[in-house]
């Protein structure tokens, strides 16, 4: 009976461990599922896809470069650092006189910005009749109505001096006060209003007689001061946005649509001098001045101005700022 009792123990014993180790099988999930590996902590369900392959690295933007030993044909040149506010090269001083010719209407814009918003509207009048015969201009009529930006577009665009003085003139009655000043008094209090704001911004070798940059021998500045002007443009996006426009169909609120094309070929992507890098900003030609260019660019967050003046054709000034950016941007 003892040996009866003892098989019976035994026998109960075994199944007691059977039935223990299925349960906790059971409790215990598969380390491998039907679809993949088990979920490792994310919270999403497993869908047993692998993972999209990464997008390859992007390549540097890349400009036209030119041999090290291509002479630069501008007369004066600069390489200007926005960061350190430091020179990277100059050829010759700081306060050597500049005909900026049509880079005027950078500072043009920026003090009409100033009392001007952007989404104003200004109706073009007989300020007109004051830009010059033959030069550049937007195409413009008496009584069409645009904002300030589409006016700075217009500047910076085809370099527009009709829309140079409608905004002149606007800013000019703003300034003082008198919505019923004549275009040409308006003007005049605009051109007072620049020639203060340029000593207050420290452009002490600069001096404006007109809002277009038309050839003046009393409208000249400096290469330091242009470098001051360039830093200037660069804190209005109003005026980067419409310095980097290759080309525009800009229709206004009141009259016939324009067609503009950039006089910089740098932010052309169709031009064979285009930098993608390029923030700008703007041309400038007249006979005394020669071929300008006052050029900006943004490499990785460092900010450079790069100008060049007096060049003897009009296509010169590109190659001359991207080998000037070729030779000083890692500096």
């Amino acid at each position: 009976m003892k040996h009866f009792t003892r098989l019976i123990a035994m026998i109960l014993a075994v199944m007691l461990v059977s039935i223990t180790a299925v349960a906790c099988h059971s409790a215990t999930p598969d380390p491998i599922g039907p679809t993949g590996p088990a979920d490792s902590g994310n919270s999403s369900p497993s869908t047993g896809e692998t993972d999209a392959p990464t997008e390859p690295p992007t390549e540097p933007p890349t400009w036209p470069t030119y041999p090290e030993n291509r002479k630069i044909t501008a007369k004066q040149a600069f390489v200007y650092d926005c960061g350190s506010g430091e020179f990277l090269y100059i050829s010759g001083s700081e306060s050597e006189t500049v005909y900026l010719a049509s880079i005027t209407k950078l500072f043009t814009a920026h003090v009409a910005l100033q009392y001007l918003e952007a989404d104003d509207r200004v109706t073009v009048g007989d300020e007109l009749e004051m830009v010059a015969w033959g030069s550049s201009v937007a195409g413009l009529e008496e009584g069409n109505v645009l904002t300030v930006e589409m006016l700075i577009e217009a500047m910076m665009l085809p370099s527009g001096n009709d829309a140079a003085y409608t905004l002149a003139a606007a800013a000019g009655r703003v300034i003082d006060g008198n919505a019923d000043l004549s275009a040409s008094a308006a003007v005049n209090v605009f051109m007072a209003q620049m020639n203060q704001e340029a000593r207050l911004q420290g452009m002490l070798n600069t001096h404006f007689v007109n809002p277009d940059g038309i050839h003046d021998s009393n409208h000249y500045s400096s290469m330091g001061d242009l470098a001051i002007l360039g830093k200037l443009a660069l804190e209005w996006p109003a005026i980067i946005r419409c310095c980097t426009v290759a080309r525009d169909m800009m229709t206004p609120i009141e009259g016939r649509s324009f067609a503009w094309k950039n006089t910089n070929a740098l932010v052309d992507p169709a031009s064979e001098y285009y930098c993608p890098i390029c923030l700008g900003l703007k041309t400038g030609q007249t006979p005394d001045a020669g071929s300008c260019l006052l050029s900006a660019f943004d490499l990785n967050g460092r900010k450079i101005v790069i100008g060049v003046f007096g060049c003897p054709e009009t296509e010169d000034r590109f190659p001359d700022t991207l080998q000037l950016l070729q030779m000083y941007a890692n500096q």
